[in-house]
């Protein structure tokens, strides 16, 4: 705790000391300290006791903690079983096997080989071409109009204008979290990830459930790879040819890319080809947004760049392969992803192949949009998945999955929760042309083949967690319902309407199983969040009663209430006590909750509860009086009691949780509002004077805190963001950088400020705060400086970018290392001094006085610099909106410190009716 200075050299006259039968003291000489160690004497109570007890609260708030982020964290149980070809039986008559790959696996393929180019986070509204812009810029020759993410890949657009039945448009929707882990996981497997998939590889990224990766390979494929490294993480030693990049750097537009365009040339042009399955992911598109936002002149380089790939590819692949171009997610308006705000969820996906998709004769366009309206007036018990959204085709991202392994004729992963893409199978199987009823039955056939391998998987979930309430049987119904009609269809059947009706019924059931899953996996685990949180609250509860209780009174605890409550805890959870209440109290059932989270939760809960009970016991039957109740009640305790409860019930308004930073600034303010008034009434000018500024200081900075505003989804459109230069980019505004100057020489002379006041402006508390820290300071916004210009011109100024990162790794590491060095070798803010005592002979002069300054704050002033370093550590790793918010963070630590200091010396010394005189406890040692 800051302490100030409490004595001060004397003149050279002196003043009597408090003690009367002590001579005075010369002018160059402190006061001599006297250190009252009494509040450290624990009442009696014995350390080991105190350690033990400590230990107890670590060990049930890391318990606690266990049992919420095991529900936090979304979970779903990984099942490893694998589809292959004799997994299905044809429906033909034809027995299992009987198809090889060479006509397909489960159904007849229409592709050789196919192509996937990834455009991280290409989101929908960059691949649709906005011809009322165009033709409105091409007027008046003016292109400002024309955001920098639009028009940009006009290959697309002349493909769907030019050559129709060669190329397809989707907006696909991700499923949420939108990481491109988790993207890249629901791509290849076409089921729903979470952000942790129990199984084997519970924390890591490798896949362990069947997918399209793995049976490529399965089945004698050859897959080559080039890209963000995150395949190679997922899928390792599974590519026959693998050129992987580390994708972490997003400050990085170019180096992917450039390497993926080294590969992927080359590799098409290879005769033979030596490939059946060709990734290429591109990231500078992600990265240029999260460095810039989309609104920014490095996005359009990198969209042009990319149009280009596309039509150079689209030129070199041969009649028999198909071309998939999608992104793994959007991004928001400042160029970020991970949440589910729309622009996050939807991407887009372009199909490209040299032979036709889909005929484009009248019967088959009309057949096709029969089809599509049919779908949209399909009753799911969910408005989505949508067939159309804002009038744009449009089908959820792991559609890809049955679709791709249909076209290639191998079987789909056994995890998929996917609906086949109707566009590709509107054909005839084997075949280019055909009547509209062979179309719609090689439609219907394959549509099967797809229920039919989702029904397994719901079945098999189920029985490996039977808790998991998926619906089965009510799905089941569905799919044996859509089963019976499709037997009795003949073979010849040729009536279109009544195969497009069994097919209707197939998407009903498979659309249903989706909605079914999102139900119980897109949620988090409510029964491990409650337990935890019991856990927590049981925890903090039991922390004030044995400071009330057991430190106060000197009781100790009872090992038999312990005891008996963790045997009740045992026989809870061995009896699944815990496990059948979640399962009444839970709807859908599929909580992750263990048999050892179970055992926690219970054996704990018991003997916390077991404790609680015997203190109030312990309490009543007490006849001490050690702790007066006056503490417990006065003004500040209350107020900090009300604020903190204030603050943990706004999740339980749904509009104070949108609103919770606007209520967060409003008790700040109450906080500092409720010192300013209470200073003014006090007599003591100095602490009225100290107080009353710094508690203005403090409503002031919360204030000035609220000026930075970073919106969520739910907190539009009533928000507006002024974390960077502008809504819609992630660059700062320069006036940002001229503030994050001007708070420099603020924080440091604040900083010295109290150093100085507690006399600990000495050793490493002078040599960092007054040299070091403000150098390393003044180092990290040189950096932002250069990164708004290097953001600014991206394309022109690339002297910024190479000397920005030598200043990042020259100065600014070694200014930091410096700091955290010398703390770390010395954090000491003691000084000593050696006067002269006058009037006072020594052997050969005068006599020597020994002082230690700063002694009194040793360990305080210690942190108090270690925090100053944290500070401008994270300070640079913030863009510069932020690093000013941490300043002024840093000033509002610094105005709670003094308040508090100032609190304290007038409880101790300028209280207004003070019984007895107290000794101020001054702050240098005199030898």
């Amino acid at each position: 705790m800051i302490r100030r200075k409490l004595a001060a050299r004397r003149n050279a006259a002196g003043r009597p000391s408090s003690s009367s039968d002590q001579p005075s003291q010369p002018s160059d000489a402190r006061e001599a300290v006297r250190i009252d160690l009494s509040p450290l004497s624990g009442n009696g109570v014995p350390f080991s006791r105190i350690s033990l007890a400590l230990l107890s609260f670590v060990v049930l708030h890391i318990a606690g903690l266990f049992l919420f982020s095991s529900g936090f964290l979304l979970t779903r149980l990984e099942l490893d079983t694998r589809n292959n070809c004799t997994s299905f039986r044809a429906p033909e008559g034809r027995s299992p096997g009987e198809n090889d790959l060479g006509a397909g696996c489960w159904h007849p393929r229409r592709y050789d080989r196919a192509v996937l180019i990834m455009i991280d986070a290409l989101r929908y509204d960059f691949t649709v071409f906005n011809e009322t812009l165009e033709e409105e810029a091409r007027r008046t020759g003016d292109n400002s109009s024309i955001p920098y993410y639009i028009n940009k890949l006009p290959t697309i657009r002349n493909i769907l204008e030019s050559q129709p039945s060669h190329g397809l448009l989707f907006q696909v929707r991700a499923d949420p979290p939108t990481t491109t882990l988790q993207r890249l996981k629901a791509i290849t497997t076409g089921t729903l990830p979470t952000f942790v998939d129990a199984g084997s590889n519970f924390f890591g990224q490798m896949v362990g459930e069947d997918n399209i990766i793995d049976q490529l390979i399965r089945h004698g494929k050859r897959v080559t790879f080039m890209g963000d490294d995150t395949w190679e993480n997922m899928y390792p030693h599974s590519m026959n040819e693998s050129h992987p990049y580390p994708s972490l750097d997003v400050w990085d537009l170019h180096t992917v890319d450039n390497g993926v365009l080294e590969h992927l040339y080359p590799a098409l042009e290879r005769s033979p080809k030596d490939w059946d399955f060709l990734i290429a992911h591109f990231l500078g598109v992600d990265h240029a947004g999260h460095r810039y936002g989309p609104e920014h002149p490095a996005m359009a380089a990198k969209l042009t760049q990319m149009d280009g790939v596309l039509q150079r590819v689209f030129d070199l692949v041969e009649d028999d392969t198909i071309v998939f171009v999608m992104g793994d997610h959007g991004m928001d308006p400042k160029g970020d992803h991970g949440g589910d705000s729309e622009n996050e969820l939807n991407a887009g996906m372009f199909v490209y192949s040299k032979r036709p998709l889909l005929d484009t004769d009248a019967a088959t366009a009309q057949l096709l949009e029969r089809t599509l309206a049919e779908l949209t007036k399909v009753d799911i018990g969910s408005v989505e998945p949508y067939p159309f959204l804002d009038s744009h085709r449009t089908t959820p991202q792991i559609d890809f999955v049955p679709t791709f392994t249909a076209l290639l004729g191998l079987p789909t992963p056994f995890v998929n929760l996917g609906t086949l893409i109707p566009e590709l199978f509107l054909v005839p199987n084997g075949a280019t042309a055909g009547d509209a009823s062979s179309k719609m039955r090689n439609l219907l056939d394959v549509t099967r083949i797809n229920a039919w391998q989702i029904n397994n998987y719901l079945i098999e979930y189920s029985r490996q967690r039977m808790a998991a309430k998926l619906s089965i049987y009510e799905l089941g119904d569905l799919f044996q319902e859509a089963e019976a009609h499709y037997v009795k269809l003949d073979d010849g059947a040729e009536d279109v309407q009544q195969l497009l009706d069994v097919y209707l019924r197939y998407v009903t059931f498979t659309r249903r199983a989706l909605i079914a899953a999102r139900r119980i996996w897109a949620r988090f685990d409510v029964p491990l969040i409650v337990m935890g949180s019991i856990v927590l609250s049981l925890a903090v509860l039991s922390l004030a009663v044995y400071r009330m209780v057991n430190w106060s009174r000197n009781l100790p605890v009872s090992r038999f209430a312990l005891l008996a409550g963790g045997l009740v805890g045992i026989g809870a959870s061995t009896t699944g006590t815990v496990r059948r209440a979640v399962r009444a109290v839970d709807r859908t059932g599929d909580s992750a909750m263990t048999v050892v989270h179970e055992a926690v939760f219970s054996i704990l809960v018991g003997m916390v509860l077991a404790y609680l009970l015997s203190a109030v016991v312990q309490l009543f039957i007490s006849r001490r009086t050690t702790v007066s109740t006056a503490k417990w009640v006065s003004p500040s305790t209350l107020l900090g009691l009300l604020l903190f409860v204030l603050n943990i019930i706004i999740p339980a308004s749904d509009s104070f949780t949108v609103n919770e930073d606007s209520i967060t600034v409003y008790l700040l303010q109450a906080f500092g509002l409720f010192n300013f008034t209470r200073a003014l009434g006090l007599r003591n000018q100095k602490a009225r004077e100290g107080l009353t500024m710094h508690g203005l200081l403090f409503m002031i900075l919360t204030r000035i805190s609220q000026m930075s505003v970073i919106c969520r989804e739910d907190q539009h459109p009533y928000c507006i963001p002024t974390f960077n230069a502008t809504p819609t980019t992630s660059v700062a505004a320069p006036e940002t950088l001229v503030i994050l100057v001007l708070l420099i020489p603020i924080v440091a002379l604040c900083g010295r400020s109290l150093l100085k006041g507690s006399d600990n402006y000495e050793n490493t508390g002078f040599v960092l705060p007054a040299i070091f820290l403000p150098i390393a300071m003044v180092l990290s916004a040189g950096y932002w400086i250069l990164d708004t210009i290097d953001s600014s011109e991206a394309t022109t100024v690339e002297w910024a970018a190479r000397f920005k990162l030598y200043w990042a790794k020259i100065g600014v590491l070694t200014a930091f290392g410096c700091c955290l060095f010398i703390w770390a070798s010395d954090p000491n803010c003691v000084g000593l001094d050696v006067v002269d005592v006058k009037g006072e002979a020594g052997d050969g002069g005068p006599k020597k006085r020994l002082l230690i300054n700063g002694l009194a704050n040793a360990i305080g002033a210690s942190y108090f610099v270690f925090v100053w370093i944290a500070y401008v550590v994270l300070a640079m790793v913030q863009k510069p909106m932020g690093g000013v918010m941490m300043a002024v963070g840093f000033l509002q630590l610094f105005c709670l410190l003094e308040m508090m200091h100032l609190w304290r010396d007038h409880a101790v010394k300028g209280g207004p009716t003070p019984t007895k005189k107290t000794h101020p406890g001054p702050a240098g040692i005199g030898v």
